[in-house]
């Protein structure tokens, strides 16, 4: 047993120092209880409204609305978050943002079917205001709350704490739609993910970071994204540099990691609003088998996660974002196909292979393409066009699906992603 122990002493990387202890837990807990939301209600919240009777509007509003509040409110965000304690703006926004979740438990027994649908993405709309906040404020709250030695690790094991919190919790709520009713199942749900995101905040708070420094070195994760002094002067930094447009990234080499960025994303987006409806509507797929769908992708999400290392050092981020966005377009063809579990189950294992390669790839061929001294003014660009994919492809997506039908829609997204595989292979 003592060997077994000193196996996963030094697996987790314990003993940690004795002042960030106390820290790393309650990351590590709150991402944990993340996973318990996003195995909940984020996973299940676009299944719920199409059962209802989404349209291809709706689920595409669905879509939309988070990237829609990003593109408003994150300078503003910004400009609030300036001159205050991080840890403090980033517990306060995260908990306002994440209260909202109790609005939907009452609403499969209060209001019609269509009332609900409405009334869901009004409150995703209303909650991506302090989102914005919490995402604009957290990376540097991340950062200064670990130190960057410590950082990569961390990030580690908070991803697979995500995945296993999310497995776990996607296979009970299977059972638990199986067994209750439509209405007071998905109530289950709703508060099983409301109390994962109250758990998760509450760890938030618990964490009490130290005020250093950070050196200048880039950081091996996504959020390292400060670079020098402070982490303060970065977030005024960061405030200063989205207060001002820099027009001359937009025309420089930048551009073509942008239009990159850009073409990927409105892959990635468009078939969302369409994916829940074909899965419902033309699948039949029942909430269990979604539910053992969602557990077996996030194992095998977790397990790639960890050779990204390896594969990155052997094709570089580039190419391995551009394979994994190509492998995406063989895996949403075998969705498609998925009248049988057995083929959603292939599909679920291929697109765990396929979609950390592209993410982990993107974000750090991304990260690699700026200079190291301006990557926030680089890093305002980079989300505007993540969101504006987001936003368009919301739009956008209902109207394919009018035209050409669900199945039509994720036949053109297979060819979509194949293509933007190759865009970023070929010209990224």
């Amino acid at each position: 047993m003592s060997a077994v122990w000193l196996a996963l002493r030094r697996t987790l990387g314990l003993p940690y120092p004795p002042e960030h202890r106390s820290n790393f837990i309650h990351l590590y807990l709150d991402i944990f209880w993340f996973g318990v939301l996003n195995g909940s209600i984020i996973i299940f919240l676009a299944v719920y409204i199409s059962r209802l009777g989404a349209t291809p509007f709706q689920t595409g509003l669905l879509t939309a609305a988070p990237a829609l509040g990003n593109i408003l409110f994150s300078i503003p965000a910004g400009q609030f978050g300036q001159n205050k304690p991080l840890h403090l703006v980033t517990r306060w926004a995260w908990l306002a943002n994440r209260i909202f979740y109790a609005l939907l438990i009452p609403l499969p027994v209060m209001l019609p079917a269509q009332t609900q649908i409405w009334v869901i993405i009004a409150i995703v709309l209303v909650m991506t205001i302090p989102g914005a906040l919490a995402a604009v404020i957290g990376n540097a709250f991340f950062a200064e709350t670990v130190p960057l030695e410590w950082r990569a690790q961390v990030v580690g094991l908070r991803n697979a704490l995500l995945a296993l919190a999310t497995m776990i919790t996607s296979l009970a709520v299977g059972q638990i739609l199986k067994r209750l009713p439509f209405e007071s199942g998905y109530q289950v749900v709703f508060t099983i993910g409301f109390i994962g995101s109250l758990a998760s905040c509450f760890h938030l708070f618990l964490i009490r970071p130290g005020q250093q420094p950070l050196i200048n070195h880039q950081a091996n994760t996504p959020t390292g994204m400060v670079q020098s002094q402070s982490i303060s002067d970065s977030v005024k930094e960061l405030t200063r540099q989205r207060s001002k447009l820099r027009l001359e990234i937009v025309t420089g080499s930048f551009r073509k990691v942008l239009l990159a960025t850009f073409a990927v994303q409105i892959a990635v987006f468009i078939p969302n609003p369409i994916f829940p409806l074909y899965q419902v509507n033309v699948l039949r797929m029942s909430d269990q088998t979604i539910s053992l769908g969602s557990s077996l992708f996030w194992i095998v999400y977790f397990v790639s996660s960890t050779q990204a290392s390896y594969l990155s050092r052997r094709v570089g981020f580039r190419k391995m974002a551009g394979i994994g966005m190509a492998m995406t377009s063989f895996s949403t063809l075998l969705f498609i196909l998925s009248f049988r579990n057995w083929i959603y189950a292939v599909t679920q294992l291929f697109g765990g292979i396929a979609w950390p390669m592209f993410g982990i790839g993107m974000i750090n061929y991304v990260y690699e393409s700026v200079p190291p001294d301006d990557r926030p003014a680089y890093m305002v660009w980079y989300n505007l066009a993540v969101n504006g994919a987001t936003l368009l492809s919301g739009l956008i997506a209902p109207q394919i699906a009018n035209q050409v039908g669900l199945t039509g829609g994720m036949l053109l997204a297979v060819v979509f992603r194949l293509l933007a595989g190759l865009v970023v292979l070929r010209w990224g």
